[in-house]
């Protein structure tokens, strides 16, 4: 009798859509604290690519299906194959491959990553690309994290950059974050820096334990203290996601929690 396999469930996707200096990487940590999520960092948006070569291959196989591409006479014999729906399908079983790396997939139940380089979806594109986006990863969830531009502005990160090109990235990654919330509502959710390491202990926490139930459903006390924990570790190449002296402020002492490697995951199951 032949063995039977069951196919593997996609898992569920989370991204980080923002710019760069806004606390990504906080955020990134944040939800590698949650149990059985693994979010990666920046990849330089190679998805980008794969929209491209989809956008061109679909546009190709249309202006070519009049010349009768079912024969294997036709120059453009086999164009039909050129779907969305096929390259979304490969693009993602790919997506999914390189962002566990050498996780097993039994161990997750969302992946994703986060990236800064959003703003270079070109405007005329932005409907096209997250419906495509959409293919590839369905039922997406958005993490829009701000921060104040003129603070992100302020590091050396965009300092490095021409300063208008710094001004138009940051206004184009806002302009795609209302276009997610307005076309997509029920799967974004947004993320403040500036409230998240804030003084408010009550506001931090209502948007750690928002961002949790967003994510995974539900933010228990437990997971809301290993949150409090990873803000107290600092993330990026030049950290400021450390919360320095909250805890302190705060008067409470979070409890001792190890934190999450990303490269291996969180320990929770």
């Amino acid at each position: 009798m032949p063995m039977r396999f069951r196919r593997q469930r996609d898992p569920e996707f989370v991204f980080v859509v923002t710019f760069g200096r806004s606390g990504s990487t906080l955020v990134q940590g944040l939800l590698n604290t949650m149990p059985r999520t693994l979010v990666r960092g920046e990849n330089g948006f190679f998805l980008g690519g794969f929209f491209a070569g989809t956008k061109a291959a679909t546009a190709f196989a249309t202006r070519h299906a009049k010349h009768k591409p079912g024969k294997a006479s036709s120059a453009f014999y086999g164009v039909r194959a050129l779907t969305p729906e096929r390259f979304a399908k490969h693009v993602r079983a790919l997506s999914i491959d390189v962002l566990l790396g050498a996780q097993s997939r039994r161990r997750f139940d969302r992946i994703g990553f986060k990236e800064v380089l959003w703003h270079e979806i070109p405007a005329a594109d932005t409907h096209a690309f997250f419906d495509w986006f959409d293919l590839v990863f369905p039922n997406a969830k958005y993490v829009l994290n701000t921060r104040k531009v003129d603070d992100a502005l302020g590091s050396g990160f965009w300092q490095r950059r021409d300063p208008g090109h710094a001004v138009a990235a940051t206004a184009r990654v806002q302009e795609i974050q209302a276009f997610l919330r307005d076309t997509r509502p029920e799967r974004c959710f947004r993320t403040d820096y500036e409230v998240i390491t804030g003084p408010d202990r009550a506001a931090s926490d209502a948007q750690l334990r928002g961002l949790a139930e967003f994510v995974t459903g539900a933010c228990g006390d437990d997971l809301l203290a290993e949150l409090r924990a990873t803000l107290s570790v600092g993330h990026g190449p030049a950290p400021f996601g450390k919360s320095r002296t909250r805890e302190a402020e705060w008067s409470v002492t979070a409890p001792t929690v190890d934190p999450v490697d990303p490269a291996t995951g969180p320990a929770s199951e």
